[in-house]
């Protein structure tokens, strides 16, 4: 259990707690952040999420998203933060900088640095969700519906409802007591997937069109600009299941989303089917994620960081077993 007891007990006497989340934020962090800070509201504590980047238009549904404060720096005046689903520090976007209160790093992925005050890091869980999940029964609260709608969203999401290889029994057993506590599937998952712009699904054309196979049919991967965001008057969230396409290809292995939003690198999605661990890809650029599903950022030129990570992308299948890109 590690730090978890004391992390329980910091928590239960904690007054003002502040609830972060990891920047370029999905439905895992935020709904994680939120079920969090409600579930702390609801227990008459002074709680507040925040994040440095902008919410997604697609979470805006969630209970208590419009209190989601985007911020740079947080109040001094804190008896704990709480920090969910992020690996290192940085992923907070500086807002950890000056923090003196104790930092709870609650995650669920293998690559956490351990840099809270408190760490408690189940890299077997199927989502920061799911640790939120446990981590207020073992305060003793009572799931809310409210609460259990942001959490299912985090499993749900994080699972890729319910079939990749981190949909593990734990994962539909807590699925399942958050149904009991009053979360919807239908109009969760109608939410999530099917309120898209259909300015999106004309960027999606645009960013199919980009497609390209490796010569052994392995590898695939996608390119997208800003200035194709801008065609449609769109954000970066709406990129948010792009690289599903590449990755149900027969064959593929390894997808990557190509994402030159910037003038100077790009940002890069990863997704692995096989044997090859993608978290070790995007490490090798500082970034981090899963074995089947991670992300990076690389400076310099768009060209030649990506063939860089295809190049990374290609030791770590020849690393798996595979033959590689050629």
């Amino acid at each position: 259990m590690g730090d978890f007891p004391r992390m329980v007990e910091v928590l239960r006497a904690a007054r003002r707690v502040a609830v972060l989340s990891h920047i370029n934020p999905e439905a895992d962090c935020i709904g994680a952040a939120l079920g969090c800070t409600l579930a702390l509201k609801e227990q008459g504590k002074a709680a507040m999420a925040y994040n440095a980047d902008p919410l997604p238009r697609v979470l805006r549904f969630l209970p208590g998203a419009a209190d989601l404060v985007q911020a740079t720096r947080l109040p001094e005046a804190l008896d704990c933060v709480v920090v969910v689903d992020s690996s290192n520090p940085e992923r907070v976007g500086g807002l950890l900088t000056g923090v003196a209160a104790p930092v709870l790093n609650v995650d669920h992925h293998k690559t956490n640095v351990r840099f809270g005050t408190l760490n408690w890091v189940v890299p077997g869980a199927s989502s920061a969700g799911e640790m939120v999940f446990h981590l207020l029964r073992a305060l003793g609260y009572t799931i809310s519906a409210p609460v259990a709608i942001n959490l299912y969203a985090a499993i749900l999401t994080d699972t890729g409802s319910f079939h990749y290889k981190n949909t593990t029994p734990e994962a539909l057993r807590v699925a399942a007591a958050l149904l009991e506590a009053g979360a919807l599937p239908a109009q969760i998952s109608s939410a999530l997937y099917e309120q898209r712009d259909a300015a999106e699904l004309r960027l999606l054309s645009r960013c199919l069109g980009t497609l390209k196979l490796s010569r052994d049919g392995r590898v695939a991967w996608m390119e997208v600009t800003a200035g194709d965001l801008a065609e449609g008057s769109l954000t970066p969230d709406a990129l948010e299941g792009f690289i599903d396409y590449p990755c149900s290809i027969a064959g593929v292995e390894v997808a990557v989303l190509f994402k030159a939003l910037t003038g100077d690198g790009i940002r890069v999605s990863l997704r692995s089917r096989g044997r090859a661990d993608v978290a070790a890809v995007a490490a090798t650029f500082g970034g981090g994620g899963h074995r089947n599903a991670a992300g990076c950022q690389v400076p310099g030129d768009p060209a030649a960081a990506r063939d860089a990570v295809l190049e990374a992308v290609e030791r770590g299948l020849t690393g798996a077993g595979g033959k590689g890109r050629g």
